[in-house]
């Protein structure tokens, strides 16, 4: 009886060993879930966004991105930060009209700026621009955007009704 005992003990560690081996072998397979179709309604702003390879926004659920939009036309005007910054947020609720929505939905706000002592100057033109609301927000000093003369740059992310 002990011998029989000591084989079958013998035999739950072989086997609990084998399955602990396959499990550990399958848990490193990497695992590639069905693809997910996600509906995303794509916006464009002008003909430029192709050839550079982007969209000024991407709709996804109830979720609006707006990708980075400058103040500065291809002149480099208005020349200054307080100026672009304004641009920026006309351009911004120009792509917000599009999806019927305005700055009062943005929950999320970055900011890139070349020169983020002038960034913290404009906060009162910021303000006057959100009102009351105020989105979660970060401001990043870049050493330089994508146009030479852009000073700052501003995406906004906006949750639909």
């Amino acid at each position: 009886m002990k011998h029989s005992t000591m084989h079958r003990l013998a035999w739950c560690s072989l086997l609990t060993g084998i399955v602990f081996v396959a499990s550990f072998a399958a848990a490193q397979q990497p695992v590639n879930p069905p693809a997910k179709s996600v509906a995303v309604d794509t916006y464009h702003a002008g003909p430029w966004e192709q050839d550079i390879g982007y969209s000024q926004a991407l709709r996804s659920g109830n979720m609006l991105f707006v990708s980075g939009t400058v103040g500065a036309d291809a002149k480099g005007q208005p020349a200054d930060l307080d100026g672009q910054l304004r641009k920026a947020y006309e351009g911004i609720q120009r792509t917000l009209a599009h999806y019927h929505t305005d700055l009062s939905h943005v929950v999320m706000e970055r900011i890139y700026t070349t020169d983020i002592e002038e960034l913290i100057r404009s906060q009162p033109t910021r303000k006057q621009i959100y009102g009351a609301h105020a989105p979660a927000a970060t401001w990043v000093e870049v050493k330089r955007l994508y146009g030479a003369a852009d000073k700052i740059e501003i995406e906004v992310q906006v949750a639909l009704d």
